[in-house]
């Protein structure tokens, strides 16, 4: 009697998957095949291409031709940047048109990381990242629209710096420039006949705030960048509201090993697939629920994302196959961070582990030095 066995296929590439030739598409480590029969698979190739899922985001030609002007009449940039969802917070396009401008990066959100990190370990950090991003700023800013912090430090910093120039609010769509520019407004005197506005761009459909700082120059506000590789772009709005926190993040200790694995709520899962033990300290939302097991993982996974509402998951990735998986080598010693766009990040001492992280289809992961320092 014929027996039918299903093809097992590369989840990312499609090709069929194969333990023999490593020069043939679909080629992946016997070892992996074994220990994961029935899981969501990538062959050894798109393991290595897909190590981290893509930052990049493409500005249209509103955004494009809006940063070119700014370059034309040099303006003054106020960079605001999420520092919870802090990698995808600058578009390298965004960073290329804006080469040569004076840039000022104000780290929004400073409340929502752990009051007892020093502010300059937190601006040590964020200039590092502006430098891979290849962003060249004047100055790094920490403020807090929600706690009044540092906003009339960055009052001063536009003053020092206006230079009768036009300024431009730009950030992504999560940064808080609505809100920080509604507390600088507080204290705002207009001293022209000029009234604030809603302002349509030149050959443009985008809109912002117009606000007048002379008789001939003005405060603009872009709209957000859009971030489409964030959990925050592709979740309902009420799973939305669970996942951005409102108050300080605090530290949740886990220990996975090689035979235990991490979920969050039901966006995320962590599987360690080298063997030992590994602390992992998790910055995200209180009301999101993180839960280790012990056994398989895949089991444990699935048990979750059938449990709907109690474990923070969306209707929209219910099944394994709706998420995309990530093998990290961390062969790095130190503090280290992985990071879910819009979910938070992951900080662990990296011992040449390897971890597997599953996260909804389209959304960004990535692996960098630990933001804060000295875990414990």
């Amino acid at each position: 009697m014929s027996v039918l066995k299903k093809v097992k296929r590369c989840s990312h590439c499609g090709a069929i998957l194969q333990t023999e030739n490593p020069e043939k598409d679909g080629y992946i480590t016997s070892v992996i095949l074994k220990k994961y029969p029935d899981g969501v698979l990538l062959c050894d190739k798109c393991f290595s291409d897909e190590k981290t899922a893509d930052n990049t985001v493409s500005l249209n030609d509103e955004f494009k031709s809006i940063l070119t002007e700014m370059k034309k009449k040099n303006a003054l940039v106020i960079y605001v940047i999420d520092l919870f969802s802090f990698e995808g917070g600058f578009p390298s396009e965004a960073n290329d048109l804006l080469s040569g401008l004076d840039v000022i990066a104000v780290a929004n959100k400073r409340d929502l990381l752990p009051s007892d990190v020093a502010d300059e370990e937190l601006i040590a950090y964020v200039n590092h990242r502006l430098r891979v991003s290849k962003l060249k700023v004047d100055k790094v800013l920490l403020t807090s629209s929600n706690s009044n912090y540092h906003i009339d430090e960055l009052t001063e910093l536009m003053k020092e710096n206006f230079k009768n120039r036009d300024i431009y609010f730009v950030g992504s769509a999560t940064s808080g420039k609505s809100t920080l520019i509604s507390e600088i407004l507080k204290d705002f005197k207009n001293k022209t006949n000029k009234l604030i506005v809603t302002y349509t761009f030149p050959n443009t459909t985008l809109r912002g705030f117009q606000i007048p700082i002379s008789d001939k120059n003005y405060i603009y506000e872009l709209p957000g960048f859009p971030i489409s590789n964030s959990l925050l772009g592709v979740l309902e709005k009420p799973i939305v509201n669970y996942i951005v926190p409102k108050k300080e993040v605090e530290d949740r200790k886990f220990t996975i090993s090689d035979k235990s694995s991490l979920a969050i709520g039901g966006l995320a899962f962590v599987e360690q697939l080298s063997e030992g033990k590994t602390v992992l300290h998790c910055y995200a939302s209180p009301k999101i629920t993180i839960k280790t097991k012990k056994g398989d993982s895949l089991k444990f996974f699935e048990s979750i994302l059938k449990k709907g509402d109690q474990y923070n998951t969306s209707y929209k990735f219910r099944e394994l196959n709706d998420f995309d998986v990530y093998d990290f080598d961390v062969p790095e010693e130190g503090e280290r961070d992985i990071g879910i766009l819009g979910l938070g990040r992951i900080q662990f001492t990296g011992n040449n582990q390897k971890f597997r992280v599953f996260v909804p289809k389209g959304v960004y992961v990535y692996t960098t030095r630990a933001r804060l320092k000295n875990v414990k």
